[in-house]
């Protein structure tokens, strides 16, 4: 196992240098100067300018900048960002934010999508199985933006039952209304699968073969069924997961919650290419880590797979 991790941590070196210079390049591209931009309409005498962009090496090749940037997260001196904020404290102050909006978005999606798949599943045809899928779909052709302006609007404008926006009201309050349109939208994709897999597994030749045999249903449920159904379910948690700090731009930027998301936004706006990177790389870090605990969870439920 120990040789699998390292192999599989080996492999990603090349691959985070390819995303991290790509989202750098990427950045590098826009158009327009970030210091003139962070200014505004205030004059700013030359000798200074030209000492900011000397202190944050703008002046510098597009490589020598990406260089820098890898140079100082690996050594964990992350300096300040343009309006001269220190980066390390807002990441101290903005991953407790993230963390708590997705651990509740993912309470509420995992608990409900799993509860409404598995029972839809078992219950194949019936009226909780036919409401599913016409809800799980109406779900899936709302687009995202759509959503959270909608619930926005509706839930906290107009009825007021949660903060329209920010951190003021705490945890849980601020996060309740976002974190229950993440969670809503990530249960329609996981309840559907969970139904469609518990189906597939009901009917395979080994449950039959176990019910064959005289074992009871309680049994064949928890160590026959559900340990298959459940592999397709974990990695499209896994991915869910990963993925969550791409989704977590769009939803702190329009909820105003000062997360790693909301300080992504920010970053690309003013071409902070070294926070752009820091973030990036974060993202990628998570992402690894997230796929070797599915790969572990994947041998826990299936023997089979520790041998592959």
């Amino acid at each position: 196992m120990i040789r699998y991790v390292l192999r599989r941590v080996i492999a990603a070196i090349p691959i985070g240098v390819i995303v991290t210079l790509g989202v750098f390049a990427l950045v590098f591209a826009m158009p327009g100067d970030p210091l003139r931009e962070l200014a505004g309409d205030k004059p700013i005498p030359a000798a200074v300018m030209a000492a900011k962009r000397a202190q944050f090496h703008l002046d510098d090749p597009f490589i020598v900048q990406y260089l820098l940037s890898m140079k100082d997260i690996l050594t964990g001196n992350f300096g300040t960002t343009f309006a001269g904020a220190d980066i390390a404290d807002q990441l101290r102050l903005r991953i407790p934010v993230t963390l708590k909006l997705t651990l509740l978005a993912n309470a509420f999606q995992w608990t409900f999508g799993l509860l409404f798949g598995i029972y839809a599943g078992f219950k194949r045809n019936g009226w909780v199985d036919r409401s599913l899928l016409l809800a799980t779909l109406v779900l899936l052709a709302v687009p995202g933006l759509v959503a959270y302006f909608a619930a926005q609007f509706v839930f906290g404008v107009q009825l007021k039952w949660f903060p329209v926006s920010g951190v003021l009201e705490g945890f849980p309050s601020s996060y309740l209304l976002p974190a229950l349109v993440i969670g809503l939208l990530g249960f329609a994709g996981l309840a559907r699968l969970m139904r469609t897999s518990i189906v597939e597994t009901v009917n395979a030749d080994f449950v039959k073969t176990a019910r064959a045999k005289g074992l009871g249903e309680q049994r064949v449920l928890w160590r026959h069924i559900l340990p298959n159904a459940l592999l397709p379910v974990v990695t499209f948690i896994g991915l869910d997961l990963a993925g969550m700090f791409g989704g977590a731009i769009i939803t702190e930027s329009i909820f105003n919650l000062p997360g790693l998301g909301q300080f992504m936004f920010q970053a690309i706006k003013l071409k902070e290419g070294g926070v752009v990177v820091l973030l990036s790389t974060l993202a990628f870090l998570s992402f690894i880590l997230i796929n070797l605990l599915v790969d572990l969870l994947y041998g826990i439920l299936d023997p089979r797979v520790r041998h592959v």
